[in-house]
């Protein structure tokens, strides 16, 4: 098990939790997680929540978390770790994007399955299927406008040249744990 003290800056944290919407995230997502943050140093996440990107304690922001694993960009130098957080710091006050998590869930892999499947019984599903598909593509379009924290995490990454994979705007949990370019270094708290 981890402590604080193994923590560098830039690492990603993938956690979840026993909240509603931490089981609808993980469900829609086919993840064992629905949450992710990036190690700022001194104890410290920045993060896409609710009330948009912040900067808060680790401490804090593990409270009613029930995983939290943490993982290291394979080949990123010191400089580019520093990039990502000097990225994630610059869009600490803009507001959650509640819209692009949808959008990015319904098209990742296993929501877009189970969207097709529910709009094709049910015409009120299919509809909220099309609003959340135009909210991701609008997301794509101007990315950094608004966040989520998987969103967040996957631009930092990119704009600090070593990216997580294709379409950061539209990354989920999953896309980030299951990115080849990672490596995980163990458990902060859970299993």
């Amino acid at each position: 098990m981890l402590t604080v003290n193994d923590l560098r800056p830039a690492d990603i944290l993938l956690s979840t939790g026993d909240a509603a919407a931490s089981s609808a995230i993980r469900f829609g997502t086919g993840s064992r997680f629905s949450h992710a943050a990036l190690y700022a140093g001194n104890g410290e996440i920045i993060e896409a929540i609710g009330e948009g990107v912040v900067r808060q304690s680790l401490a804090r922001a593990m409270r009613d978390d029930t995983l939290v694993c943490v993982y290291w960009r394979i080949g990123m130098s010191d400089a580019q770790a520093g990039q990502a957080i000097r990225y994630a710091t610059v869009q600490i006050g803009k507001p959650y994007d509640e819209l692009g998590a949808v959008g990015a869930g319904v098209t990742s892999g296993r929501g877009f399955v189970l969207s097709v499947f529910a709009g094709a019984i049910n015409p009120i599903a299919a509809l909220g299927v099309n609003v959340a598909i135009a909210a991701d593509v609008i997301n794509r379009l101007n990315p950094e406008r608004t966040f989520f924290c998987s969103e967040l995490v996957a631009l930092a990454f990119e704009k600090a040249g070593v990216p997580l994979g294709r379409g950061a705007a539209s990354t989920t949990p999953q896309d980030v744990a299951s990115a080849h370019v990672l490596n995980l270094i163990g458990t902060l708290k859970g299993e």
